[in-house]
């Protein structure tokens, strides 16, 4: 790999292909939303080693698909000529929800449940990721959740489409 933004890049086409192949099996959903948080934050960490002058600190931590990956859609929104703007607000609250299936990212201690680790439910239970029912799971399922996973699979599949221009090299756009 040349480059950092690469190597995301790449990881995340890897997750993007492990997270298809759990949608279609029939293993726990925490299984796939795993690889569904992994996918994307890969993703907007390869859009992060782009950037020029992005804070590291944002490249090293959890919790950055809310932060941008709406900004990714909407910029390819209007890359491909589309003028009324995706539920852009849904798909943010989306995202949210995908930053919290990270065990290190539980809101201040509110969301304890996560797609990796069992955890201290509210009634004192122990409960498990396996056996859990993430109401996200079914959110991915509505208009702006069908909309998240196409335009993150087309960005995935070609990351030339969130590259800004000053990255590019001349064979990069042939």
């Amino acid at each position: 790999m040349k480059t950092l933004s690469d190597a995301f890049a790449a990881q995340a086409a890897s997750d993007l292909d492990a997270y298809y192949l759990l949608a279609r099996s029939t293993l726990p959903t925490c299984h796939r939303l795993h690889y569904l948080q992994m996918w994307l934050e890969k993703l907007c960490k390869a859009h992060l080693w782009f950037r020029a002058g992005t804070a590291d600190d944002l490249r090293s931590k959890h919790g950055v698909v809310e932060k941008i990956l709406p900004q990714l859609i909407k910029s390819h929104w209007r890359k491909i000529g589309f003028t009324q703007p995706p539920q852009i607000e849904a798909i943010r609250s989306l995202c949210r929800e995908i930053d919290l299936l990270h065990p290190q990212v539980d809101d201040n201690g509110r969301r304890p449940d996560n797609v990796e680790y069992p955890w201290k439910g509210s009634l004192g239970n122990v409960e498990t990721p396996a056996q859990w029912q993430f109401p996200l799971a079914q959110r991915l399922y509505t208009n702006p959740g069908r909309l998240l996973l196409k335009a993150a699979f087309v960005l995935t599949r070609n990351p030339k489409l969130f590259i800004p221009p000053q990255f590019l090299t001349r064979e990069d756009t042939r």
